[in-house]
């Protein structure tokens, strides 16, 4: 299948070596440094499924270099390639049958209405960033009937150009229309992701959907940047699990004002969920982004619960301080 990857960080990084290594006919959409690096040195991924202490999510440097840029690694889920597919702008390339969204999400509406000629041309355009609106956004540049919402599954982060460090073993997508429909063209992509090791599953509906994983994200990973602290401190901290739980519970009751489809089990889920990541260690995007002075995506985890309380008539207090202490850092800063 022609598969594109547009924005090669962690996320696009990790999804791009697992449809590489299927054999899938890839083209890779990057710009600046990171272009450069892929175009020079290719794509590698570091697959670590354990760090030191029992998969706190740690390794050294030097752990984290990949071994050859070659060949692919023998290593679950780890690959380096040095001849792939990479442009700086798609325009004048074949179109693709499905493109894959992996940019941050305040870079979405730029990337879309830049490339849009292009994205028109081609199969599927699957949203993957975090928060509730980016299958909205990109259909409002693109024909109707092109975009399908996504949400991704993968701890991963950009070392350094062309290098991406992925933890743990997860590697998943899921997959919905806005109408709910299965369409064939769906269902190719579906089949195409089985062949590799990136799970996925198709969903009726995408509010739901997007919904499960915004719950645990925006909540877990907006304490994680206001504390200042990775998920090792929310596991062994008496504190970081009951301001979860407020953070939660802000949520779900702006969730059930706006008459969101949740299942009944949505908070043991949720809990469960963020139990294996808390277990694993590292630290949410959001914060490595704070830590290092790159834009954060605040707007549309924290501030998205605040401006749904205000509309909604739902207090979010712990959201709302949240959003007000960083937004100040929101636009990004030098290290």
């Amino acid at each position: 299948m022609r598969i594109a990857i547009i924005g090669v960080g962690g996320v696009g990084g990790c999804l791009g070596a697992a449809l590489l290594r299927a054999g899938h006919d890839m083209l890779f959409v990057a710009r600046g440094k990171n272009a450069r690096a892929l175009q020079r040195r290719g794509l590698a991924v570091r697959h670590v499924l354990e760090g030191p202490g029992g998969g706190r999510g740690g390794a050294s440097r030097s752990a984290l270099e990949p071994a050859g840029i070659e060949r692919s690694s023998s290593a679950r889920g780890s690959f380096a390639q040095r001849r792939i597919n990479v442009v700086a702008n798609p325009a004048g390339q074949p179109p693709v049958e499905a493109a894959l969204l992996c940019m941050k999400r305040y870079d979405l509406f730029e990337a879309v209405q830049t490339h849009a000629g292009w994205l028109a041309s081609c199969g599927s355009v699957i949203t993957l960033q975090n928060g509730l609106d980016a299958p909205r956004t990109a259909a409002g540049l693109l024909p109707a009937g092109k975009v399908v919402g996504g949400t991704v599954q993968v701890v991963a982060k950009l070392l350094e150009p062309g290098v991406i460090l992925r933890e743990g073993g997860a590697l998943h997508i899921n997959l919905a229309r806005p109408d709910g429909e299965t369409t064939e063209r769906l269902q190719r992509l579906h089949a195409a992701l089985a062949a590799t090791e990136i799970s996925s599953d198709i969903h009726r509906n995408m509010e739901t959907m997007l919904w499960l994983k915004f719950l645990m994200v925006a909540c877990s990973s907006s304490i994680n940047a206001a504390m200042r602290s990775g998920f090792d401190a929310m596991s062994g901290n008496p504190a970081m699990p009951w301001l979860l739980d407020i953070a939660m519970q802000e949520a779900l009751a702006v969730a059930h004002a706006l008459a969101v489809p949740l299942p009944t089990n949505i908070e043991a889920r949720t809990r469960a969920t963020l139990r294996k990541v808390f277990a694993h260690g590292g630290k949410a995007s959001l914060l490595t982004d704070l830590e290092y002075g790159r834009p954060l995506e605040l707007e549309w985890l924290s501030g998205a619960i605040h401006r749904m309380g205000e509309q909604a008539g739902v207090p979010t207090p712990l959201h709302t301080a949240i959003y007000r202490e960083l937004l100040p850092l929101a636009a990004g800063a030098r290290r």
